[in-house]
């Protein structure tokens, strides 16, 4: 492979991690065409930029408004013409941190909020509420909910390394967490490494299920909320909110519990 195909390719990575990067600050891929195009051009009127972006030129216009308003284009005048620049890339720095500090702003708001708002989704009593997510998104949102309060699950890891790459309880509270409550895993190999990346305490245990223990889905129980969590090709969630369902399954978990492998943090 010659050097010019070497560095040829390198860019071509590169350029496909800068457009992962906008699309998560929030660009849809349309404006990530223009934003590029522009920034290889430095200056162009609307025509040459939707033809360099490959987009239709009255879109085009629309998407380079957007990029206005997000702060990271702007318009001047040249010859009597309407042109567009990028700004510096060190503009997405700062447009990044905007958009940390509004999303804080956000939560803020939002937490005062909640219990207005969860008193207009409050099931009728004695009758279960029955939800549903889908997606690597929705899993991380529901491991989020279960991890921050005392739960009991069953699962099998390995199923989790598969769907996620990585451990999600260290990918999303780091590798210092501390859980509350108690996991009931399949003795395999993906076991035996989420027991080295989470550590136990005494306010955290693992037990190990027999290695034969087939598990289609993970189920996790926290508050009034059992979660049964699908790592198949649609990766989704039922998420079940109802207190008798939820101790029956505590219930059931007793019983496994003291049927398992005690672990060497296990009491």
């Amino acid at each position: 492979m010659s050097e010019n195909q070497t560095i040829s390719g390198e860019n071509v990575f590169k350029e496909r991690s800068i457009r992962s990067i906008l699309e998560r600050l929030g660009l849809d891929d349309r404006e990530v065409e223009v934003y590029l195009a522009l920034l290889h051009m430095k200056i162009g009127r609307v025509s040459t930029i939707a033809k360099a972006a490959k987009q239709p030129r009255t879109l085009t216009y629309v998407l380079l408004e957007k990029l206005q308003k997000r702060g990271i284009v702007s318009e001047i005048e040249k010859g009597k013409m309407q042109n567009f620049v990028a700004e510096s890339p060190q503009r997405l720095l700062s447009y990044a941190r905007d958009q940390m500090n509004e999303l804080e702003e956000v939560e803020e708001m939002l937490e005062g909020a909640i219990p207005y708002l969860e008193s207009l989704t409050s099931p009728l009593a004695g009758k279960p509420r029955v939800t549903m997510l889908h997606g690597i998104e929705g899993m991380k949102q529901v491991y989020r909910d279960v991890l921050q309060q005392e739960f009991v699950g069953v699962f099998n890891t390995e199923a989790m390394y598969k769907a996620f790459g990585e451990n999600i309880v260290t990918k999303l509270y780091g590798k210092n967490v501390k859980l509350k409550g108690r996991d009931l895993l399949v003795d395999n190999a993906g076991g035996r490494s989420f027991m080295k990346e989470v550590q136990q305490h005494p306010g955290y245990e693992i037990r190990l299920l027999p290695q034969s223990t087939i598990l289609e889905t993970d189920t996790m129980v926290f508050g009034d909320t059992i979660a049964l969590f699908s790592y198949d090709d649609e990766q989704s969630i039922v998420r079940i909110e109802n207190r008798n369902l939820a101790n029956t399954f505590r219930s059931w978990f007793e019983m496994m519990w003291n049927l398992s492998e005690k672990t060497s943090g296990s009491k």
